[in-house]
């Protein structure tokens, strides 16, 4: 799913928890995993997802 990265910080993630198991919220950017749709251009409305599960269909 692409997004916005702002409204990608308000998706949970499967691999930041919490100590006591509860999830984290996603961290955009600042994320390894996190890939812009045109990686030229970094703004704040610029769409990108997660790579963690390759790439979306509407990322291409």
């Amino acid at each position: 799913m692409l997004l916005p990265e702002k409204e990608a910080r308000f998706k949970t993630c499967p691999l930041l928890k919490t100590s006591d198991d509860k999830m984290k919220f996603c961290l955009g950017e600042d994320c390894m995993m996190w890939r812009f749709k045109n990686p030229q251009r970094k703004d704040e409305t610029d769409p990108g997802y997660c790579g963690l599960a390759g790439k979306p269909a509407g990322a291409m």
